[in-house]
């Protein structure tokens, strides 16, 4: 009997450790799955305030444009907006813990704006041969001024054949989404990384057809506007803009480009700009979210938001 009892007890030990092992796993586990639903849920708390923190920059990038248009006739690269913001810390909570801002405004019409390559749905060639110029002197294919082309003209009402129209006839509609900014467009084309980056230094796609504002324009757009501007000239003459002589207007653009010898078909061009890309990014706890918003100026109203993204 004694044998047997203490072979009873042995196995009830064993069934008792057996338990006290299982309800220790399930333990674990619950209380890992716990602390994993904790940690997301504060994730996206994080992700949250983010979001907010960066419709204020975007707010705040909105008064500035509204300053900006209300005290200067001229928009150039030495003013206000153009100054980005690095690393700035905004706001801080109990813990110590700052969230970390970063961003800036980009000025729109500096840059070749692509909804120009077509008018209501028919590709315009005089647009076209100068994107292929701009291309050339990006080092990018030439085969994507077509491609880049065709994208732009689907996103905008077409007119009928003229064989096909009658008085009053109306715009067909679009037959694809416009796309929200350069990045979009270009993967729609297939634009690899390194020519995304030449792509959004460079050019631009706005609801509208607009005039490319010297006064922030890179060398590279503005020898792609004038023919028989060569690269060495563009760089010279936007050189002596950045050093202080801004251009009034866009006689006083084409006046300095007759300087150079030869004359030169200059394009219409602006020295204001009613678009502008805001861009900014919040680190908060775990969290890091980038935005960028599309802002319309017009006149000295308050700046319209005409889209906002999220990017990677």
């Amino acid at each position: 009997m004694n044998a047997a009892a203490a072979r009873q007890r042995g196995m009830a030990v064993v069934s008792a450790l057996i338990v006290v092992a299982i309800v220790a796993a399930l333990t674990s586990g619950l209380f890992l799955r716990q602390t994993s639903a904790i940690r997301q849920v504060e994730n996206e708390q994080a992700r949250i305030q983010a979001r907010w923190l960066l419709l204020g920059g975007i707010d705040w990038a909105r008064l500035l444009l509204r300053e900006n248009a209300r005290q200067e006739a001229t928009v150039r690269r030495d003013q206000l907006w153009s100054t980005p913001v690095l690393d700035t810390r905004i706001e801080s909570d109990d813990s110590g813990r700052a969230a970390v801002f970063s961003g800036g405004i980009q000025d729109e019409q500096g840059k070749y704006n692509l909804y120009n390559l077509a008018k209501r749905g028919i590709v315009d060639e005089t647009q076209l041969e100068v994107l292929g110029r701009l291309l050339s002197l990006l080092n990018l294919p030439d085969a994507l001024a077509p491609r880049l082309a065709e994208q732009v003209a689907l996103t905008q009402g077409r007119l009928p054949a003229p064989a096909e129209a009658a008085p009053g006839a109306e715009n067909t509609g679009a037959q694809a989404p416009q796309p929200r900014g350069i990045d979009d467009l270009a993967a729609l084309v297939g634009v690899d990384a390194a020519g995304l980056q030449a792509m959004r230094r460079t050019m631009t796609l706005l609801p509208a057809a607009t005039l490319v504002n010297v006064n922030t324009a890179e060398p590279e757009v503005a020898a792609a506007l004038v023919p028989g501007l060569s690269l060495a000239q563009a760089r010279a003459v936007m050189g002596e803009r950045d050093r202080g002589r801004w251009f009034n207007d866009s006689g006083d653009f084409a006046n300095r480009l007759a300087t150079g010898g030869k004359p030169l078909q200059v394009p219409a061009v602006a020295t204001t700009s009613e678009w502008f890309l805001a861009d900014g990014t919040v680190a908060y706890q775990r969290a890091r979210v980038t935005m960028q918003a599309l802002l319309a100026v017009a006149g000295q109203g308050a700046p319209e938001t005409i889209w906002i993204k999220e990017t990677p």
